[in-house]
This record gives structure tokens, C-alpha cells and sequence, in this order.
């Protein structure tokens, strides 16, 4: 395991910690000058004690950061930051001496989220963002106490509740998502591998259903009832043998296959079976596809070709059209036969359930039957690679949460009804709801948009959102405004920026903040209060563009690195565990085939017919093959010996699954009961029953139950999984339920 695998959480927290040490550093540095401005208003120690409980702790706790041993130090400085941003909050008011603030607010209001970030590195998140919360209400309260805002509470409390919980919010899942990955390092390999085995086993197993159907069953069937001439019973022969051989020959492979050679595979599975089939390829050259893609569609497409043959007009035409692209896969069979009515088969053909359910069985599987009596037949086969969205920092920051949508559209409302309530000196209002539209829209892109970094069609306009919609308020502001709150935009789209840098778009973010700084600078100039107060409204933007800058450069990275890592380790567990026990399945179904149907098979390719007693032999093997086939559970080899040695007594076997892979659930002891009890009660029938062994669907409590009916009695058995056995009556025919006996 990797250090960078190993160490996630701790990985994650060390940037975490360190990125905030760096925004309390730069913050510092930004309200420095009001600080010292609000400084004549509260008593001489306050200052001193605020820049001490504050800042000291959050700037010691990033550089703790860069300790061998920093997580014990680095702690105790991120709750000294959470819990002392507390001290000069409280001690703000006994401390003021009632002059009002030269600015619409205080400096220590527009720094919370730092101390609920710090208290989200150490805290529980529920706690974290109760606390942040405090935060918030006691500085806004101070804010409308002192006299520093001139707007309405409520509004401002909504517009930084959603701020902070917005940004200490994705502080928390950051975390959270650093320590699930660490936690699950080992367990999710180990769960992918267990999937990958089952899936394996299942796709193998069908396969060789595949193959066993359309080229072993009804070669035989064939040869037993003598409905192909020599030539073409030999050649199917010939092609059943080399397709064993090559199963038996070639390891399973997960390895893609190059989409000549796809071409080439799917051209030889129709002409093996019709070479006067009209075919028609088309690929784009260089590209490969799955191997297990490629698999599906040969065996459906063998399958969709034979069951024309088999049931369209001799004197047909039947067309093959093949389209093979990268990430995707056409195949159409289509014939001028007698066509059928699809209502009236339902899954009653062994050949096309199976066809369907393969290719349907791949992710962006599908198959279409377009047919009706004598409309002719069309099968399609068609895969789609499906889009899988990657790992991006949105699922790092929880962005695809619902909470994310929640904070935002708090966040959101508050602006709202901050621009709504500073409606004082605007007599137009339509440029202030055009401007809202504007933000909501580009909000809504960051948190939907896929892909990493944002795409760039998608960047640009969240960029331009902030000058447009700064333009349009500007506009019809007054002159002075009337409050702080009246220039909201520049709090929106400062917000907007720094997710946008998130996402990976760290320049774009960076032209959206100076150009919205831009517009508004030329506004203040144009409206004379001056070059100065435009650089002071917009200054204060520097320190979250910053953070932000510090998080795309560093955690963004990481989390980058940490995903890709945690992925590796569950793409190689998951093919070595796949490709084991594909091998494994493929083993045990061939030793399930009887050396006679190799023989047979063999007769076949070299005279083109069976003798009489062959034949017989042949349709008891068609027969015991069909059975095998319609349960995919029951296939191993004690129970096929004892289905053949009943067939070969006369006892009609019928194996049915209905269990979607119940019996793969079992663990190895209770599989190995389970097939010995069934072997058990084939071996136990006398000649002339007619025994039927079901798996039975899930919503039934017993695994599987066993139906043995003679001209005299009816004999029912069940398996239950917990207690291996239950028994019910044997009934003799006609008999009341009082002469009812137990076996």
C-alpha cells in the first residue's frame, strides 16, 4: 500500500490545516488598516487581546503544519483559534465606548468562517457549524448594535449564515471524505474483488451457455434428427470443436481488443453459420473495445444468424450490417423470413432469452426485435460505452450533495433579500433581478457542470456573470449608497470566484475578480467619490482568492492524487480476482461436458452423420444440454453426472433456475451441502419419474424444491438454507389428504 493511499485522512487534514493557517495570514494582512481605524472605539486592551486570541492561533496552526510531528501541536492550535475568536466577541461590547465604527461594519464580523474552519478540523461537523453559527449571529448582532450596519438584520444574518455554512460546510466533507477513504483503503478492494469474482463467474457461465446452445445442443439436435445435409452438419461439427478448443486453449483475458480484430471475430461468427449471408462492416480505424464487449455481441450475433437460419424461409435473404466505433457497437440481423409474434414466444427459446440477456447484461446493453408474422425479422445488438463521471473535487467538497444545494440557495436568498431590503436611493429595479438571475445561474453551473476542471465553455460565462451583473446594479445605485449592503454583488461574485478556482479554473477566477474590481473602481471614479474608495470596497476580495488559489494549487491535487490511488487499488484487485475466477468457471464448465459429446461431435465432423445408435445418444445429450442450460446455478459436475446416469435410466430431468444467482450467494460449505442434497434426490429417482429441480425466485423462502411425479404419487422436497431440510408429503393420486404419507 502507498503512503499517499495509507495517509489520506492525515494527508488531507495537513493541507486542510496548512491552507487555513495561510488565509488568517492573508486576512491579517487585509483588515490591518481597519483594525488600527476601529481602534479609538473600544478600550486599549481589546485590540491587543482580539489580534492575540484570533490571529496569533490561526497563523501558529498553519505553520505547525510543517512539523515532522505536527498533528498533536497543530490540534491545539486550531481549537485555540475556534474557541478564541469566542473571547474578544464577547468582550467587544464591555469594551466599546459607544463611538460608531467608521466603516458599515466590523472587522471581526467578516471573519468567522475562519474560527468554524479551524473548529472543523478537530470538531465533529454537527458541532462546527452549531458553532459557526454562533459566530455569525453574536458579530451581525454586534454589526447592528454598534451601529456599523444601516441594513436589516434578518438579511444579513441569512446572506453570512449561508456564506459560512456554505464554506465551513464543504470544510467538514472535505474532511469526511479524506477519513472514509482511509477507513475503506482496504475494505473496498476487497469488496470489489468479491464483485468482480461474481460478475466474472456469471459472464463466463454465460458464455459457455452461449457456445454450449448454438453450437454443441444443436449440432447434436441436428445429427439426432437429421434435418442438415452432410456438408453443413459436418462444417457446424468442425465449427463446435475448434470453439471448445480455443475456450479450453485460451485463458480468459480482460485485455480490450483491437476493433480490426473485432471485425474479424464478428464477420467469422456469421459466415460459420451462413456463409451466404449478405455482411456489410464499418469501423473508424485504430480504436478497441472490451473484451467482454466483444464477447456478448459474437455470441448474440452467432445466436441472432443461427435462429434465422433456423426459422426464416430457406429461400430468404438475410443481411448483416456491422458497425463498430470507439466507445460503441451496431449489429443488425435482418431477414425477409416468416417473421413471428413476439407476445406468443415471451421467453420460451432458450437461444433468444439468452441472446437478450447477455447483451442487455452489459452496461449500455441493449437488443431490439423488430418482427411480426410475415414482416420478416430485425435483431439489433447495440453498446454504448456508458459515461462514467470521474472523481472530481466536487465529490472531495460534497458539491454533488443535497446540502450543498441547500447552503447555496441560503446563500442565495440572503443576497436577495439583502438587495431587496437596500432598496433605498434605487428607483429601477429590473437591473438589480437581472443581476440576481445572473449569479443564481452561475452558481447553479458550478455545482451541475461535470468534468475537471470546469469546462471552459462553461467557465467563461460564470467569469463575465460578476462585471455584467456589478455593471448593471452600478447603474442605478445611488451616489453615495445609502449602505454596505447595496453593493452586494462584489460579496456574490467574490464567492463565485473561489468556486471557480475550485473547480479548477484558477485564472478565469482571477480575471472575473479584477474585472469585477474594475467596474467597480471605474464607477466610483465616474461617479467622483474616487480611485481610493474603489480599491477599498474591492480589496477585501484578495484574501478569499487567495484561499481559494491555495486550495485549487494544494488539497485539489491531493485529492486528485488520493482518488486515482484508491482507484488503482480497486481496478487490480477487482481484475485479479475477476480474471481467477472467470478461469475457475471455465474449468468447471468444460469438465461438465461428457467425453461422448466430444465424440460425437468429432463423428460428425469427419462422416456427417451419426449411426442409429449414436443419434439416440446424441438427443439424450441435446435433451441433458437444454436442461443444464436453462439453470446456470445447478451446473457442476456431481449434478450433471446424476442428471445423465437418470436420463440414461429413463427419468426425464428438467433443472430450472429462477433464483438470480441464489446459489452464488452460498458460502462453500452450504453450496457443497446444497449440490450433494440435489445429486441425492436425482440418484434416488426410479425409472419413469419426471423429476423437476428448481431454484426458486428470492421472494420464496426455500432455496430450491424438488418435484419427483410418477403415474402413483407426487413427491415435493424443499431446501431451505437455514435448516438444509424440509420434507412434504408424498400424495398418492387421487388420494384424500388423510391417506396423506411423509417420506
Amino acid at each position: 500500500m502507498t503512503p499517499a493511499e495509507d495517509n489520506s485522512a492525515d494527508r488531507l487534514l495537513q493541507l486542510y490545516c496548512r491552507f487555513i493557517g495561510v488565509g488568517y495570514l492573508a486576512y491579517f494582512g487585509l483588515v490591518l488598516h481597519q483594525i488600527v481605524a476601529e481602534a479609538p472605539i473600544t478600550s486599549v486592551w481589546w485590540v491587543p487581546l482580539a489580534i492575540t486570541t484570533v490571529f496569533v492561533p490561526g497563523i501558529a496552526m498553519g505553520a505547525a503544519t510543517f512539523r515532522r510531528s505536527w498533528q498533536k501541536p497543530t490540534r491545539y492550535a486550531a481549537q485555540a483559534a475556534a474557541l478564541g475568536f469566542l473571547v474578544p466577541v464577547l468582550l467587544w461590547l464591555p469594551a466599546w465606548n459607544g463611538q460608531v465604527p467608521p466603516m458599515t461594519y466590523l472587522w471581526i464580523s467578516a471573519i468567522p468562517g475562519l474560527a468554524g474552519w479551524c473548529a472543523a478540523a478537530f470538531w465533529s461537523p454537527r458541532v462546527a457549524l452549531a458553532y459557526t453559527c454562533l459566530l455569525v449571529v453574536l458579530t451581525q448582532s454586534l454589526n447592528h448594535l454598534s451601529g456599523a450596519a444601516t441594513s436589516y438584520l434578518v438579511p444579513d444574518l441569512i446572506t453570512n449564515l449561508g456564506y459560512c455554512i456554505l464554506l465551513v460546510g464543504a470544510g467538514c466533507i472535505t474532511l469526511r471524505t479524506g477519513r472514509t477513504l482511509h477507513e475503506t483503503r482496504s475494505r473496498a478492494p476487497k469488496d470489489a474483488a468479491i464483485a468482480a469474482a461474481q460478475i466474472a463467474q456469471i459472464t463466463e457461465r454465460r458464455l459457455f451457455i452461449d457456445l454450449v446452445h448454438t453450437w454443441v445442443m444443436a449440432t447434436l439436435l441436428a445429427a439426432a434428427r437429421q434435418t442438415l445435409a452432410e456438408p453443413d452438419l459436418r462444417r457446424h461439427a468442425q465449427a463446435a470443436l475448434a470453439r471448445l478448443d480455443s475456450l479450453a486453449a485460451q485463458p480468459p483475458t480482460d485485455e480490450p481488443v483491437p476493433i480490426t480484430e473485432v471485425a474479424e471475430r464478428l464477420s467469422l461468427a456469421v459466415h460459420d453459420v451462413d456463409a451466404s449471408s449478405v455482411l456489410r462492416i464499418e469501423t473508424d480505424g485504430h480504436a478497441a473495445l472490451p473484451c467482454a464487449v466483444v464477447d456478448a455481441i459474437a455470441a448474440a450475433l452467432t445466436e441472432a444468424v443461427s435462429n434465422s437460419v433456423r426459422h426464416a424461409e430457406t429461400c430468404g435473404t438475410r443481411t448483416v450490417f456491422i458497425e463498430l466505433r470507439e466507445g460503441s457497437v451496431c449489429v443488425r440481423v435482418a431477414d425477409n423470413g416468416p417473421g413471428f409474434e413476439p407476445a406468443q414466444v415471451g421467453d420460451k427459446r432458450l437461444g433468444l432469452t439468452a441472446m437478450k440477456g447477455r447483451v442487455e447484461e452489459l452496461p449500455g446493453g441493449s437488443v431490439s426485435i423488430r418482427t411480426g408474422v410475415g414482416q420478416g425479422t430485425t435483431v439489433t445488438l447495440k453498446w454504448r460505452a456508458p459515461r462514467r463521471e470521474p472523481e472530481d473535487i466536487r465529490a472531495l467538497l460534497g458539491m454533488r450533495q443535497p446540502a450543498a444545494w441547500i447552503a447555496t440557495s441560503g446563500f442565495l436568498l440572503g443576497m436577495a433579500l439583502q438587495a431587496v431590503t437596500g432598496r433605498s436611493g434605487i428607483t429601477t429595479w429590473w437591473p438589480v433581478g437581472v443581476a440576481l438571475l445572473l449569479f443564481i445561474a452561475a452558481a447553479v453551473a458550478l455545482l451541475i457542470v461535470p468534468d475537471d476542471p470546469m469546462p471552459i465553455l462553461a467557465a467563461v460565462p460564470v467569469t463575465l456573470s460578476g462585471p455584467v451583473a456589478m455593471a448593471f446594479v452600478c447603474s442605478v445605485l445611488p451616489v453615495p449608497v445609502h449602505s454596505g449592503t447595496q453593493l452586494w454583488p462584489l460579496f456574490l461574485a467574490t464567492t463565485v470566484y473561489a468556486f471557480l478556482c475550485v473547480r479548477g479554473r484558477v485564472v478565469l477566477g482571477w480575471v472575473g475578480s479584477i474585472l469585477i474590481a474594475a467596474v467597480a473602481i471605474e464607477w466610483a471614479i465616474g461617479t467622483g467619490q474616487g480611485f481610493a474608495y474603489g480599491v477599498m470596497i474591492t480589496a477585501i476580495d484578495i484574501a478569499p482568492m487567495t484561499i481559494a488559489t491555495i486550495v485549487a494549487r494544494t488539497i485539489r491535487p491531493a485529492a486528485y492524487d488520493i482518488f486515482a490511488v484508491r482507484a488503482e487499488a480497486i481496478r487490480r484487485a477487482a481484475r485479479s480476482a475477476q480474471l481467477a475466477a472467470a478461469t475457475a468457471e471455465r474449468s468447471t464448465q468444460l469438465r461438465t461436458l461428457d467425453p461422448q459429446i466430444f465424440r460425437l461431435l468429432e463423428t460428425i465432423a469427419a462422416d456427417g452423420r451419426l449411426s442409429e445408435h449414436d443419434a439416440t445418444t446424441a438427443g439424450l445429450f441435446e435433451v441433458h444440454l437444454r436442461s443444464v442450460a436453462r439453470a446456470p446455478g445447478l451446473v457442476h459436475p456431481i449434478i450433471v453426472d446424476a442428471a445423465w446416469a437418470a436420463r440414461r435410466r429413463d427419468v426425464d430431468v428438467r433443472l430450472v433456475d429462477d433464483g438470480a444467482d441464489r446459489i452464488d450467494e452460498l458460502t462453500g460449505p452450504q453450496r457443497e451441502d446444497f449440490l450433494r442434497w440435489v445429486a441425492t434426490e436425482i440418484d434416488g429417482c426410479d425409472p419413469g419419474t419426471a423429476v423437476t429441480i428448481r431454484v426458486n425466485p428470492r421472494r420464496r423462502p426455500a432455496l430450491a424444491t424438488v418435484v419427483a411425479k410418477t403415474l402413483d404419487s407426487t413427491r415435493r422436497r424443499s431446501y431451505e438454507t437455514a435448516t438444509n431440510l424440509t420434507r412434504a408429503p408424498v400424495t398418492a393420486v387421487g388420494a384424500t389428504p388423510a391417506t396423506t404419507a411423509w417420506t
